[in-house]
């Protein structure tokens, strides 16, 4: 979860060496599959649709290690809410291990690293890394699934915790 503005959250991405993912397109599409078959990176590589409530991530953040089949990204949803002022937005991330095909859908999907948590590691990591962060702190959600599945059957494991970032004014 992040308590800022949507610039706050744009600058200290950017800081952070994270990067945009472009729209789902026929080029950003041809592009993935060149950047595939080169064995190299994309770093505006597009990200699936995932939904919140039924709306799409209002940001979608990236940061490549220069191969389309390894990278890091998170999907980010602006909420009703604001907590002392501050808008809260949530976020789902995400570190792509490997590249798989699904005969079924005759499509290309990322294997994701089933231990989540260490993605929540490396996103405070590198936001706290800009100085940019006011506060940091993770909370307990003893309701919440420690283990699931996602969309394709792959098992995902936490602990629960939610990390709550506050960003600092520019």
């Amino acid at each position: 979860m992040f308590l800022g503005t949507q610039a706050q959250i744009e600058d200290i991405f950017k800081l952070a060496g994270w990067s945009t993912a472009a729209e789902l397109s026929a080029v950003s599409k041809l592009e993935t599959i060149r950047a595939v078959l080169e064995a190299r990176g994309y770093s505006e590589a597009p990200v699936s649709t995932l939904l919140l409530d039924g709306k799409p991530p209002d940001l979608v953040f990236q940061k490549q290690l220069n191969t389309f089949a390894k990278r890091h990204h998170l999907r980010i949803w602006r909420r009703a809410a604001e907590h002392q002022g501050h808008p809260v937005w949530v976020s789902a991330a995400t570190h792509d291990i490997d590249i798989d095909f699904l005969p079924e859908t005759r499509n290309f999907t990322h294997i994701i690293d089933p231990d989540i948590d260490k993605e929540r590691e490396k996103v405070i990591y590198d936001l706290a890394f800009t100085g940019r962060l006011t506060a940091i702190a993770l909370v307990d959600r003893p309701a919440a699934p420690k283990l699931s599945q996602n969309a394709i059957g792959d098992d995902l494991r936490t602990d629960g915790r939610l990390a709550v970032l506050i960003l600092k004014d520019r």
